[in-house]
C-alpha cells in the first residue's frame, strides 16, 4: 500500500500534498492513543484464552477485514473539483485500516518473543523471516505494477481487489498453520500470578526504558529511509526515467535480489562475532552509504545496479531488525518490569509505523511544494504541460533526492541514536534470559 498511496492521491486523485500529510498526521496521532491502548486492553488472559490462546483471537478479528480495506483505500472520489470528499475518505480508510492493522500486528510481534524463546532460535528464524519477508516484499512490489492497465483511478480499485484476495489467502494460511499457540505457551500464560500494570504507568515505563528508544529511533530511521525510497520508484519511472510501470517490476526485482543473496552472508558473519548490536550497527551504516548514489544516477543502468548494491546492503538490518533486537527489547521489558505483559511496548512499536508514513508524507510534501510539482498529473507529458520544461528541472531534482540522498540523513540519525541510546550487548542478552527463567517466563 505504502508504494501507491502517495502516488495515488497525488497524481491520480489530484489532492494536494499537505492534504495528504494532513490526513496522514491525524492518523498518527489517533494511532499515537489508539495502538498502546489496544496493546494493554487485549494483552490479558480471557475466557477463551485457554482453548484458543491470547493472541489467535485477535489476529483474526484484526487481519482478515484489514485484507479489504485496500480496497477502500483505492476508491477514492476525484479531488479536482472539490478536494474535501476525497480527504475525508483518505482520512476515514486510513483510520478503518490502522484499527485492524494494529489488532494483528500488535498480538503477532507478541506470538513472535513466545515462540522463539532462545538466541539459536531467534537467530535461525531471523534467517527464514529475512528471505520470506524479502519475497513478500518482491510480491508486493513487482505485482501492483503489472496489475495497473490504465492511468484512470478505476485500475487502482482494480488492482487493490486483486490485491486484497492474495492478501486474504496468505492470511488464511499464516493463521491456520503459523498463529496457532501451542499448550506450553498458553501454560506459560497463567504461570505467574502479579499485579498488571496501569496504562499510564506502562507506558511511561516503556518510554524510560532504553534499549525499547535506541531500537524505536534506528528502526523509525530505516522505515522512513526505506519507505521513502520504495515510493520514489514511482516516480523517477514515471517522472524521471519516463518509461514504462513494468520498469518498477525489474528495480525491486534488483534490489530484493541484493537483499536475498546478502542475509546468509550476514548471519555467517554473525555467528562469526557473536554480537548482535555490533554488527547491526554496521550494516545500519553501510545501507546509508548505499543510499547516496541513488541521487545521482544518470540512466537506468546505472539506476539499476545502485538498487541492487542497496538492496544488498540492507540484508544486515532487514535480518537481525525484528526477529532479532526486537525480541531482545521485549525480553528486557518483562526483566525490568517483572510482568509478562508486552502489550503496551508492542502498542508503542506499532505507532511506528504511523509516525514513517507521517514523516515521509510530511518530505513530500515539503519538497514537492518547493519544486512546483502539481498535483493531479499522472504523467510527464500532462505535467510538462502544464508547468513548463525549465519547471520539470526542480521537480525531477527533488525527485531524486528523496529516493536518496534525504533517506540517507534519516537513516543516519536514526543510527546515531541507536549507537547512543541502546545497551544490550550480548552479555546483557545472556543476563536477561537467565533472569526469565528464574521468574518463570
Amino acid at each position: 500500500m505504502g508504494l501507491y498511496l502517495f502516488f495515488y492521491y497525488h497524481t491520480v486523485i489530484g489532492l494536494a500534498p499537505f492534504a495528504i500529510f494532513l490526513a496522514t498526521g491525524i492518523n498518527t496521532v489517533w494511532g499515537a492513543f489508539n495502538d498502546p491502548l489496544i496493546g494493554y486492553l487485549t494483552d490479558k488472559n480471557f475466557k477463551w484464552t485457554r482453548k484458543w490462546g491470547r493472541r489467535f483471537p485477535w489476529m483474526v478479528m484484526g487481519l482478515i477485514p484489514w485484507c479489504f480495506i485496500i480496497i477502500l483505500i483505492f476508491s477514492s472520489p476525484d479531488a479536482t473539483v472539490n478536494p474535501w470528499p476525497a480527504f475525508i475518505w483518505l482520512l476515514t480508510t486510513l483510520l478503518l485500516n490502522e484499527l485492524f492493522i494494529t489488532l494483528s500486528d500488535v498480538h503477532g510481534n507478541m506470538l513472535r518473543a513466545d515462540k522463539f524463546r532462545t538466541e539459536f532460535e531467534r537467530r535461525k528464524y531471523s534467517g527464514y523471516f529475512g528471505i520470506f519477508d524479502m519475497i513478500a516484499v518482491v510480491l508486493g512490489t513487482a505485482i501492483p505494477p503489472l496489475l495497473i492497465f490504465g492511468a484512470g483511478k478505476e485500475y487502482y480499485t482494480i488492482m487493490a481487489a486483486i490485491i486484497a484476495v492474495i492478501a486474504l489467502v496468505c492470511a488464511i494460511i499464516f493463521l491456520l498453520f503459523g498463529a496457532r499457540e501451542d499448550k506450553i505457551m498458553i501454560d506459560r500464560y497463567y504461570s505467574s500470578n502479579y499485579e498488571h500494570l496501569k496504562f499510564l504507568k506502562g507506558t511511561i515505563g516503556v518510554l524510560k526504558q532504553k534499549s525499547f528508544m535506541g531500537f524505536w529511533f534506528s528502526a523509525a530511521g530505516f522505515g522512513i529511509a526505506n519507505t521513502m525510497m520504495t515510493a520514489m520508484v514511482a516516480y523517477v519511472t514515471t517522472f524521471v526515467l519516463q518509461v514504462p510501470e513494468e520498469i518498477m517490476t525489474l528495480l525491486f526485482a534488483l534490489f530484493i535480489t541484493g537483499g536475498m543473496i546478502s542475509v546468509p552472508i550476514w548471519l555467517k558473519i554473525l555467528k562469526k562475532v557473536n554480537d548482535t548490536r555490533k554488527l547491526y550497527l554496521i550494516g545500519s551504516v553501510i545501507f546509508c552509504i548505499a543510499l547516496i548514489p541513488l541521487t545521482f544516477f544518470v540512466s537506468l543502468y546505472d539506476l539499476a545496479i545502485f538498487m541492487f548494491i542497496a538492496g544488498f546492503a540492507i540484508g544486515c538490518v532487514w535480518t537481525l531488525q525484528i526477529p532479532v533486537l526486537f525480541s531482545h527489547v521485549q525480553d528486557d521489558f518483562v526483566v525490568r518490569t517483572g510482568r509478562n505483559q508486552k502489550g503496551i511496548l508492542i502498542g508503542a512499536w506499532a505507532v511506528l509505523g504511523l509516525f514513517t508514513a507521517f514523516i515521509d508524507e510530511l518530505l513530500f510534501a515539503i519538497v514537492f511544494t518547493i519544486t512546483g510539482f502539481k498535483e493531479g498529473f499522472p504523467t510527464y507529458a500532462l505535467l510538462e504541460a502544464e508547468v513548463g520544461v525549465n519547471a520539470m528541472i526542480p521537480i525531477v531534482w527533488g525527485i531524486k533526492f528523496l529516493i536518496g540522498v534525504i533517506p540517507m540523513i534519516i537513516m543516519a540519525l536514526g543510527t546515531v541514536a541507536f549507537w547512543k541510546l541502546y545497551p544490550l550487548t550480548q552479555d546483557k542478552v545472556s543476563e536477561n534470559k537467565a533472569k526469565l527463567k528464574d521468574i518463570g517466563f
